[in-house]
């Protein structure tokens, strides 16, 4: 610490460990609700590819 710098009070830390959580926690939470779209997005287009699958296996089966 230079000489011109005050130290950093007990509350003025605590204020800043308490900012410093919060954004972590809501950071966190926007990366899970991502992560769960993505989940919703992988698993619609899952869907899709097994309806095409079947109608394309249904339909060399009527041949």
């Amino acid at each position: 610490m230079s000489s011109g710098e005050k130290p950093v009070s007990a509350s003025a830390s605590a204020a800043f460990s308490t900012v410093v959580d919060e954004t972590c926690e809501r950071l966190m939470d926007r990366q899970i609700q991502y992560s769960i779209r993505r989940i919703h997005e992988m698993e619609n287009r899952l869907a899709v590819l097994e309806q095409e699958l079947d109608a394309f296996l249904f339909s060399k089966d009527g041949k």
